[in-house]
């Protein structure tokens, strides 16, 4: 079969950005099914309300890595259009998109297990590697602009 990205030799370089791309968005839509099954059909947390836990109970991890992903993939959507748009290489893109990926899901990891310490862990690391990683696009994207 062959992708929609190929009839725009434009964007073909960017496969694998791209893939990249769904298997955050798949990843994020699996955290929101975890969230339902193991902490809200159990009765941990409730829908809408603060969170009851506390960084000790697996509920209260699973609701706030699900928040946490929902809250940087909309920015990582956008610089990676914003970088498309502004014609940065597609390389460069590639491998910060990827390489992004890569930290959300150590991210996610690292907290659904409570592996290392709750500040400045692993998951405190992973969480830095993917929003430098994020902030690298956009100076690029930007400065690809205002070039």
């Amino acid at each position: 079969m062959e992708s929609i990205l190929m009839n725009f030799p434009s964007l073909a370089g960017y496969y694998p950005a791209f893939v990249a791309i769904g298997v955050l968005c798949l990843a994020v839509m699996i955290q929101s099914f975890l969230v339902g099954i193991l902490a809200l059909a159990p009765g941990h947390e409730i829908a809408g309300h603060p969170l009851k836990g506390t960084y000790q109970d697996k509920s209260f991890r699973i609701m706030r890595t699900y928040a946490n992903s929902t809250e940087n993939l909309p920015m990582l959507l956008g610089a990676f259009l914003l970088a498309i748009l502004a014609g940065v290489s597609a390389t460069l893109v590639n491998w910060l998109v990827c390489l992004h990926l890569l930290f959300r899901l150590i991210h996610w990891l690292a907290y659904y297990a409570a592996i290392g310490k709750r500040d400045g862990g692993p998951r405190t690391i992973a969480y830095v590697g993917g929003l430098l990683t994020n902030i690298v696009l956009v100076v690029i994207a930007l400065w690809a602009l205002m070039a």
